[in-house]
């Protein structure tokens, strides 16, 4: 499957406001846009269709068998999903699954912002059209601040998936604005209740959505619980060694050394000191920069095999993500419990 910013008809499938995102993808439009727009200037006024799924099998014409021809049978297992202009095979569902249009997933913003009220900063889709998502900001004037010229805007993001693998999601998004992390993926281990509402893909999606919407417009109790975290990450010290270790096990899964590794944990370290927001005063040598070292390496530094278009995918839905989850909650883990230790 191709993951690229790819054209339909001269077309590019990505759409952003603002500064050009981390990933370098997409065509800019000037000022937050509506759902018409994000629509047509993202590629994603386009709808899908599911479609019978036939198997071939060798049937025989007379009694000897000596004589035979192939027989399409319909499958009762499965469906295709395909969109409709072009054509494209997204997918292979079962045989009760419902897809969520496009137009649709922008009806779900509307019922959580109020009809014509939200703020899209990004849409787009990864390869045909396999997945969509949509990035709103909800902060309103009204951001998290962890410290004095350090804000959290807030942001809910929307993925929908037509290949029959994942549920259509919701999930709040913070980012911190002086360098444009995305702060966590999956917190549902930390904050009670968690950040996400899943919707599977079987029956009436869209009035399930809405419904959805009604849960992640509490958004306020949220984020409340995440400011409370990540103030708790900026009072918390780390010297040296512990700093390394948090680093360490936010990259990889053991405590193995070896010169490659020791290669990237000094690169995380040394953002610490010179990336972005490292000169806020409070940031240094807390749990919140290293934190955010982690994050801007995931973001916006790590390699990841594809490219940029590889890194949107893998940043927030693959390698990427578990990696910002695991520092999210070894960070969580500190503060908790005031023991670095447990990262020894």
């Amino acid at each position: 499957m191709s993951h690229g910013i790819e054209l339909t008809n001269g077309r590019a499938n990505m759409a952003y406001t603002g500064r050009t995102p981390w990933h370098n993808l997409g065509q800019n439009i000037e000022g937050a846009f509506d759902a018409e727009t994000a629509l047509r200037e993202a590629n994603l006024d386009w709808e899908v269709e599911v479609a019978p799924l036939y198997y071939e099998t060798l049937e025989n014409l007379d009694e000897s068998g000596s004589r035979q021809y192939i027989k399409h049978v319909k499958s009762d297992k499965g469906q295709i999903v395909r969109r409709v202009d072009t054509g494209d095979e997204l997918g292979v569902v079962g045989p009760k699954y419902s897809p969520l249009q496009n137009k649709d997933a922008f009806a779900f913003f509307d019922g959580v912002f109020g009809e014509g009220k939200a703020r899209y900063e990004t849409a787009g889709y990864l390869g045909k059209g396999e997945r969509m998502w949509l990035l709103a900001n909800m902060t309103a004037n009204d951001p998290v601040e962890i410290l004095p010229g350090d804000e959290v805007n807030k942001y809910l993001l929307l993925t929908n998936d037509f290949t029959g693998s994942y549920s259509v999601l919701g999930s709040f998004t913070p980012v911190r604005v002086v360098c444009n992390n995305t702060l966590t993926a999956a917190v549902s281990s930390i904050i009670k209740g968690g950040n996400t509402v899943r919707v599977k893909h079987v029956g009436d999606v869209k009035n399930r959505l809405q419904f959805a919407g009604e849960v992640l417009a509490q958004s306020g109790v949220f984020y409340d619980e995440v400011k409370n975290l990540f103030q708790s990450f900026a009072r918390k010290q780390l010297n040296g060694e512990q700093t390394r270790n948090y680093i360490h096990l936010s990259l990889f899964d053991d405590n193995k050394k070896t010169k490659s590794r020791k290669r990237k944990v000094d690169m995380v370290e040394g953002l610490m000191h010179t990336g972005l927001g490292s000169d806020i005063a409070g940031v240094r040598g807390t749990v919140w920069g290293a934190y955010n070292a982690v994050t801007e390496y995931v973001d916006h530094i790590k390699e990841y095999r594809g490219g940029d278009a590889k890194k949107l995918e893998a940043s927030q839905f693959g390698t990427g993500r578990h990696l910002k989850t695991k520092a999210l909650k070894l960070g969580a883990e500190i503060v908790s419990y005031g023991k670095v230790a447990a990262l020894n």
